[in-house]
């Protein structure tokens, strides 16, 4: 079977108000420096997948951020870097699903084969060459016609993913031979998966609890949803028609007017009809208990950096350490400590002072400062609620 051509795609939304202040309405996660590295997230998630693509990525961000978008797609340096990568404006949120079906639909229509990838703009991969093998054997079993993610390799009973449950070998051995849905799988069944270098799925879990967490780490046929999909623009949108028809009908629609002069009218009366909705409700828990997805097993030192107590992990991880404290300082902050461990954002010339703090993260911006302690990291969602009821929304 000869190799389809590969377009990546990369959903770049959510208010990450998990990392505020550094992430904020005007100026969300995915646009960040988080690292210190030179590279926003987004900038990195293009570098990271410019290589393994055949056509230029497609990045689907909000209205008021495509202009930023552009302009550090611009910043970087040459044509191997990505920045040649296509941006679609949404006009307001609709979540994951109908910004990756308008991806598959311009795809589908340019390039009726093509493999899509679906791949988050504001994670971080560790391995870059392991991402992108994991990445081809995903693209070769996209190519049977499955929809395909990556499944993360649990390094602990985490609470904060959804998680995938491989299926049974006699399990997805009678699915496959039930037939599945409409789309098929050009009779691809569990063995040639493995041959393949995937599994089977049998579902999809909500977040879970410690105790459940647990258990599934200890039951080894569990994997870190890291909310990764490959899938071929077809197949995602027949599906799609199967489980929400009018999504899919939408989505077409608005890619049959891209580059005409009714574009922006038909995008305008479409796209609030669409169905919000995650693509894992919307296709992966349907697909799965039709048995039409697999799953890759990675292990490529992924991080959604969803909270100061993730960022701050990677951080220290990969920081000098210290002989009286563990500090580490991004931003224009001077940091004197003691016996501390810390992880300091200082966007402002004033000096801060640690003596015996540990495990927190302090960032200072020109308008807000937060101190938090680690492990409390989730409840920041919280606390940027109480901005809007307190009159104070304009931070965020």
């Amino acid at each position: 079977m000869p190799e389809a051509p590969f377009v990546p795609v990369i959903p770049a939304g959510g208010a990450g108000t998990r990392l505020w202040p550094l992430s904020r309405r005007a100026r969300p996660k995915f646009l960040l420096d988080l690292t210190g590295s030179g590279a926003s997230l987004l900038q990195q998630t293009v570098r990271r997948l410019a290589p393994l693509a055949d056509r230029p990525p497609i990045i689907v961000t909000g209205h008021d951020h495509a202009l930023a978008v552009q302009e550090q797609l611009d910043e970087m340096d040459s044509p191997s870097s990505g920045a040649r990568a296509r941006v679609v404006a949404e006009p307001a949120p609709r979540n994951s699903m109908p910004a990756i079906a308008l991806a598959a639909a311009l795809v589908e229509r340019e390039e009726p084969d093509a493999v899509i990838g679906s791949f988050a703009a504001d994670h971080l991969i560790a391995d870059q060459e392991e991402f992108g093998r994991t990445v081809a054997t995903a693209r070769r079993a996209a190519e049977h016609g499955f929809l395909v993610t990556l499944g993360i390799r649990p390094t602990s009973p985490a609470t904060g993913f959804g998680y995938i449950e491989q299926a049974e070998v006699e399990k997805s051995a009678a699915e496959q031979a039930g037939g599945g849905s409409s789309g098929g799988t050009s009779g691809a069944g569990p063995t040639a998966l493995r041959a393949l270098g995937a599994l089977p799925v049998s579902r999809f879990v909500e977040k879970p609890d410690l105790v459940t967490a647990e258990q599934f780490v200890a039951a080894g046929t569990f994997f870190w949803n890291a909310g990764m999909f490959v899938v071929r623009a077809r197949v995602l949108l027949d599906e799609l028609a199967a489980q929400i028809p009018g999504l899919a009908r939408g989505a077409r629609e608005i890619a049959a007017a891209a580059g005409t002069p009714t574009y922006s009218e038909v995008l305008a009366r479409i796209w609030p009809t669409l169905t919000s909705i995650a693509i894992d409700h919307a296709l992966a828990e349907p697909l799965a208990a039709a048995g039409r997805v697999a799953v890759v097993p990675a292990s490529f030192g992924w991080d959604d950096v969803g909270d100061f107590a993730a960022l701050a992990r990677q951080l220290r991880e990969w920081g000098p350490e210290g002989e009286e404290s563990s500090v580490r300082v991004l931003g224009a902050s001077t940091v004197d400590a003691i016996a501390s461990t810390a992880t300091v954002y200082g966007s402002t010339d004033r000096h801060i002072a640690l003596v015996g703090l540990q495990g927190i993260s302090i960032v200072d911006t020109e308008d807000a400062l937060l101190v938090l302690a680690d492990e409390q990291a989730q409840d920041v969602t919280r606390l940027v609620g109480l901005l809007d009821e307190h009159g104070r929304g304009h931070l965020r």
